[in-house]
């Protein structure tokens, strides 16, 4: 036998000496089929997978999952082996796992896993086994599925997500806090039985601190109702388009937003739903898209007092922004939905007297002839471009003569300048040289004199 095949079964040796807490480490890092795969290395090895303490069933692993497992000699063909590859791999392992305590369950199966999967057993067990994150995602043929009923009462559960083809349906119970533990909910496009369920499942999380919300067309609700007292960071997706302006408004259909501790707001919403909001004086950092001027004033008057601003907007929008004052705005980002912007934008900076960053993002403007893009320059220098603004950004910059007219504004009048960052649009007129356009923004007048310029 040569050195090299000796002093690899000594390493093989060294590692199998290793405590089982060590492998159990090891075996984190790699695939669940490559963990499970180990059971073949010695008798040693056996045994370790089943004890991890964390498990990550994707549709997307290999068909070969099923084939290890001993897969029916009769079966008609590889297409039926592939559909049966995860979901037969996931109930085998899980009957096998013998870990006290499985804190971790990621499941994700697609339209190739079979409708009559008992997919509650996977769920319930891990329950049982005191579970602190489950990430369910299901997207079978068949109709959304109903989860056990102990998923819902799991007092060591964390962290929750569920994704598509499942039916929400908390079970009603007397005791007030269901969830006691849990303080991420995820919830993407799936259906709920009723609004009361969605509220009694609200009601039960004591602790709920983050809810990321991606809404479907149909998912049984007209009221979409918020009231969490702890809730410090809301996400909310509901990107269900009307094709024209003819197309019907469900005004029966609403937003209730009611949580005076959130911190964090990211909201999409292009449904044209009614929106109710509470007053939000924690706010901090909020990001709005949504394309109703009424639903945006809402959103923005109960923001004043924000830190952190992110637009994406209409026109009209913008305007409305600019008759508000945000007197603790340090950061601003806009993302207009037209090119001629300027001047409500110049009327905004002069209401955020603190303003330390600002982003211009032109990546989805669009530039029609119709509408002109002249601006004049305010009778009065905005203050937070006098005393505030270190960071400057304009990303998809199209070097407009307007354009480069802001741009020298800025330069101009921002005495407290640190950074300034371009980046050209990749679709700029072919005849202007890259090279050309650096060298011209290189040659604008720059108030602060120890500024950096990065173009890119």
């Amino acid at each position: 036998m040569s050195e090299a095949k000796i002093e690899e079964i000594n390493c093989e040796d060294r590692i199998s000496a290793l405590p089982e807490e060590l492998l159990v480490t090891i075996l984190l890092l790699v695939p669940i089929k490559e963990a499970v795969a180990t059971m073949i290395l010695s008798k040693r090895w056996r045994y370790i997978w089943m004890m991890l303490p964390s498990l990550d069933y994707n549709e997307t692993n290999d068909v070969n999952q099923a084939r290890d497992w001993g897969g029916d000699d009769n079966d008609d063909g590889d297409d039926d082996l592939e559909s049966k590859s995860i979901w037969w791999f996931l109930d085998k392992s899980l009957k096998l796992h013998k870990a006290p305590v499985l804190e971790i369950l990621l499941i994700s199966l697609g339209r190739r896993c079979p409708s009559d999967a008992n997919v509650g057993n996977w769920v319930e067990k891990a329950v049982d086994r005191g579970v602190v994150v489950v990430k369910f995602k299901l997207r079978w043929s068949a109709g959304p599925t109903t989860l056990p009923k102990s998923l819902y009462t799991c007092e060591t559960l964390k962290e929750l997500t569920l994704s598509n083809k499942v039916l929400v349906d908390f079970p009603s119970s007397s005791s007030p806090s269901c969830l006691p533990s849990l303080e991420i909910l995820q919830l993407s496009c799936v259906v709920y039985k009723d609004e009361d369920t969605f509220a009694r499942f609200l009601s039960s999380c004591p602790v709920l601190g983050i809810l990321i919300v991606k809404r479907k067309k149909s998912d049984n609700l007209t009221n979409f109702i918020v009231k969490v007292p702890t809730l410090w960071m809301l996400w909310y997706y509901n990107t269900t388009w009307l094709l024209d302006d003819t197309d019907v408004v469900d005004s029966g259909s609403c937003l209730v937003i009611d949580t005076p501790a959130l911190i964090k707001f990211n909201v999409t919403d292009y449904s044209r739903h009614s929106w109710s909001i509470g007053n939000m004086p924690c706010l901090e950092e909020a990001h709005i898209s949504v394309d109703c001027l009424s639903l945006f004033d809402k959103i923005i008057t109960a923001s004043s007092a924000i830190l952190s601003l992110v637009l994406t907007f209409e026109d009209e929008m913008l305007v409305r922004c600019s008759t508000l004052r945000f007197s603790r705005l340090l950061r601003l980002s806009v993302d207009p939905s037209r090119s001629n912007c300027v001047e409500p934008l110049l009327l905004l900076l002069g209401n955020t007297p603190k303003l330390e960053e600002l982003v211009v993002n032109n990546e989805f403007a669009s530039e029609p002839e119709d509408v002109p893009l002249s601006w004049n320059q305010p009778s009065s220098i905005p203050g937070c471009l006098s005393s505030h603004l270190k960071i400057f950004e304009w990303r998809y910059y199209g070097h407009r003569e307007e354009e480069e007219e802001f741009l020298t504004y800025i330069l101009a009048n921002s005495k407290c300048l640190k950074t300034v960052t371009i980046s050209l649009n990749p679709i700029l007129d072919p005849e202007l040289e890259e090279d050309f356009i650096i060298g011209k923004l290189k040659d604008i007048p720059r108030v602060s004199t120890s500024s950096q310029l990065l173009v890119n």
